[in-house]
């Protein structure tokens, strides 16, 4: 679209001539407009997603050296903690203690209260208890309620599928020996961690029992 201006006397008489140029873009020429502003804005987005997590990282990095933080990991808890069974518990080890945080409920365990921390799969579980005496006492013995649940079933079937388990045994009141059971689910790297800074850090490990 075109527009001559010619009625103003003063470009008349200097022979100007004023031209307005209007332009229409194109159905093509706008989608790639928008494309290319859609891209700028994801772009965007995706540097500050990177940013924010060199940020995180660093914060991370920062508590870790302020307070001796080594490890942080998700567990589904099993039992051992006045926690729902299954809930999903975030235990994070410090040179002194232990801590369990699930929802609102937050756990500290001394370290040196605790005597012992392994993994064990229900399998070895089972395989230990029959050895022993068979039966759900002997498994409450060995790994508490986790050990009598498995230890029911030793003499009814056999264990067909294999789940780790992540077992922190500790001294309660009166030095009686507690368990708190995890399942490892995607988490049993973190566990094996977990198990060998305990032996590293630790020197109470070791349990004697008496059946």
């Amino acid at each position: 679209f075109s527009f001559d201006h010619k009625n103003c006397s003063s470009n008349t008489q200097k022979g100007y001539n004023t031209k307005v140029t209007i332009t229409a873009y194109t159905t093509e020429q706008m989608a790639m407009l928008i494309c290319q502003i859609f891209s700028f804005v994801l772009l965007f987005l995706i540097a500050l997603i990177i940013i924010s997590a060199i940020k995180g990282r660093k914060k991370v990095k920062e508590e870790q050296k302020r307070t001796g933080l080594s490890i942080q990991a998700l567990f589904q808890h099993i039992n051992g903690l006045p926690i729902a069974e299954n809930m999903m518990c975030l235990i994070s080890s410090y040179p002194d203690r232990i801590e369990f945080k699930s929802g609102t409920t937050e756990i500290k365990l001394s370290r040196n209260k605790i005597t012992d921390m392994c993994i064990q799969t229900d399998t070895k579980i089972q395989r230990q208890i029959v050895s022993s005496i068979g039966d759900a006492l002997a498994g409450a013995a060995m790994f508490g309620t986790l050990g009598a649940i498995i230890g029911g079933r030793a003499k009814t079937k056999k264990i067909k599928t294999q789940t780790n388990y992540l077992i922190i045994t500790y001294l309660g009141e009166n030095e009686e020996l507690k368990y708190i059971d995890f399942d490892t689910l995607k988490a049993f790297t973190s566990a094996m961690k977990l198990v060998n800074e305990f032996k590293k850090l630790n020197t109470t490990s070791g349990i004697h029992i008496d059946l």
